[in-house]
């Protein structure tokens, strides 16, 4: 009995060494509440990593992995960034960049946000005036619920926007708003001018965070002796971790 008891401790020793360890931080570009540079300096000092991801293009990064400062002043805006700087100038710590390449040039090409404020718009009036059938005036309810309860959402802590409550809360917008509104689309004549535009949303969206995760992955196995922080956005943390936990991370919360 007692050599059975040492092998499978010994093989769960073993699985967890194995496993590679992240630490993912959702938080917010803008000041929120608790969640700005104050609480997420205050992570960084509590994990001490080697490494810090940050959501932006390798463009903005010098050789030595520090924000390229002299060629992006702007750059010191978001909580992140300056948390992460401000880290850094007190730590021997690297700064590299996971998000999708050509993000902001994607946006640009297509006119995204234009067009997804006239799409949500054309929608909106034709709730209004009862256009939209039954199912479809349901979905907008949905849609428009879930959207309303995210921008009412005050998060009273860093911790409390990182708790599994609300990652799934931020799961379930999200699937709600990229399918109920192709959804609606293909059901309404008169917006069937969006749906590639709206299928093209939900398609970018899945792109981009898959790209995160990828570039996550190869940081982990090309520095796997380092100590690993991932800020992202909020919105993004429920995809990330999935696919995180599926590929074996081991994804650590800085408050436990």
């Amino acid at each position: 009995m007692k050599k059975n008891l040492t092998i499978l401790l010994l093989i769960t020793v073993s699985i967890c060494y194995g496993q590679k360890q992240i630490w993912l931080i959702g938080t917010a570009h803008e000041e929120k509440n608790y969640i700005n540079v104050d609480s997420l300096t205050y992570a960084l000092d509590k994990i001490k990593p080697d490494l810090i991801l940050v959501e932006l293009e390798e463009k903005y990064f010098t050789e030595d992995y520090q924000f390229n400062l002299e060629k992006y002043p702007d750059l010191l805006s978001t909580n992140e960034n300056i948390a992460s700087y401000k880290y850094q100038q007190l730590h021997t710590v690297k700064l590299l960049p996971f998000e999708i390449e050509g993000r902001n040039e994607f946006y640009r090409k297509e006119n995204y946000f234009e067009k997804e404020n006239q799409m949500f718009d054309e929608m909106l009036k034709l709730y209004k005036k009862n256009k939209l059938s039954e199912n479809s005036k349901t979905d907008f309810e949905i849609l428009f619920s879930a959207l309303s309860s995210y921008s009412d959402l005050k998060f009273r802590s860093l911790s409390e926007a990182n708790s599994d409550v609300a990652t799934k809360f931020l799961a379930l917008k999200n699937e709600i708003n990229f399918n109920l509104t192709i959804s609606i689309v293909k059901q309404t004549k008169e917006l069937e001018k969006w749906l590639k535009f709206s299928e093209l949303r939900k398609d970018f969206w899945n792109r981009r965070n898959k790209a995160m995760f990828d570039k996550i992955n190869a940081y982990s196995e090309k520095y796997p002796d380092e100590k690993i922080v991932v800020l992202v956005g909020n919105d993004h943390k429920y995809f990330l971790l999935e696919l995180l936990k599926q590929n074996k991370f081991d994804v650590k919360n800085y408050y436990k």
